[in-house]
């Protein structure tokens, strides 16, 4: 490269959607803790991009989702010389042969260099699950929250309904310096599903009644499987721990021991003492990434946002 090259012009930019169990990583955000190995997402997939590539890349997400929160729609962009670029197929298999089992690339491609996955991000779309049981399924206590008693999911939702639009959010997330902490929450609901928690849960239904009465008949020979209550919030952007805030309190909700309307008050004025406890980590999941108003799905089906 001569004195006169631009460097950025000798680059090329991917943008990739990647998925993971959140279990065992200590969050997304690459940690430098001194003769500490912290397992991060961020982490592992510069590690796979050196290796597949031989370029020490930075890899920038569009949430920072903390400990034990799960993706199965984050995005990412980075950076590689033009001459160690190749095809988005071949870059997948490559990163993907070079990652542990619990982080997956689901689609890479190249774009253009003023992309950036988070600052260009229009919104994110976070999940949180509740398996609604007396006894929880195995099989779903790394991706959802168990909870006993019965929830009110129209109460839930009567709640949900309150936050739609741009409001002030201190009351449920954590404050970095002066930041302000207004979001505009594009949509929100809850759902019930029968079944396994999964990244994208099968034929989720919005709740006209009861929890108890929208299970549908099944097989006489097959016991039907824990209900779960699934919380979709779609924002421009979100506060740390506003989301785990926000179950919280919708929990509480639930349970009818505060009104729906409290979230009219939180939002004006926030009150240490209706806001619920944050909601565990691992019921939480980034279920995609929007762009100018397109999603990108977790399967890289782009769609219209809604």
């Amino acid at each position: 490269m001569g004195p006169d090259a631009d460097p950025d012009a000798m680059m090329q930019r991917f943008r990739a959607v990647v998925a993971y169990d959140g279990t065992d990583f200590a969050g997304f955000q690459a940690q430098d803790h001194a003769g500490a190995d912290v397992r991060t997402v961020q982490a592992s997939l510069e590690q796979a991009v050196s290796v597949a590539t031989g370029y020490a890349a930075r890899v920038v997400g569009a949430g920072r989702t903390d400990r034990g929160v799960h993706a199965s729609g984050q995005v990412v962009h980075f950076d590689v010389p033009l001459d160690l670029s190749s095809r988005g197929s071949v870059m997948l298999s490559s990163l993907n042969s070079r990652l542990p089992l619990d982080l997956r690339v689901l689609a890479v491609e190249p774009v253009s260099g003023d992309f950036h996955a988070r600052f260009s991000a229009t919104s994110r779309c976070y999940r949180y699950t509740i398996e609604n049981a007396v006894v929880g399924l195995p099989t779903n206590r790394r991706v959802a929250w168990n909870i006993r008693r019965p929830l009110d999911v129209v109460a839930i939702n009567d709640a949900l309904g309150r936050i739609v639009g741009s409001h002030d959010f201190a009351a449920f997330g954590v404050r970095v310096g002066l930041d302000p902490t207004r979001r505009v929450v594009l949509r929100a609901r809850a759902s019930v599903s029968d079944g396994y928690a999964a990244p994208e849960l099968p034929a989720a239904r919005a709740v006209s009644g009861e929890i108890w009465h929208t299970s549908p008949q099944c097989d006489p020979h097959c016991e039907p499987a824990a209900p779960l209550v699934v919380i979709e919030v779609e924002a421009n952007a979100f506060l740390r721990h506003m989301m785990r805030r926000l179950v919280g309190t919708l929990v509480r909700v639930g349970h009818l021991r505060v009104a729906p309307d409290v979230m009219d008050t939180l939002l004006v004025v926030p009150s240490e003492g209706f806001v619920g406890l944050a909601a565990p980590p691992h019921g939480l999941c980034l279920v995609h990434v929007a762009y100018d108003g397109t999603r990108l799905s977790p399967r890289y089906r782009a769609s219209p946002g809604s």
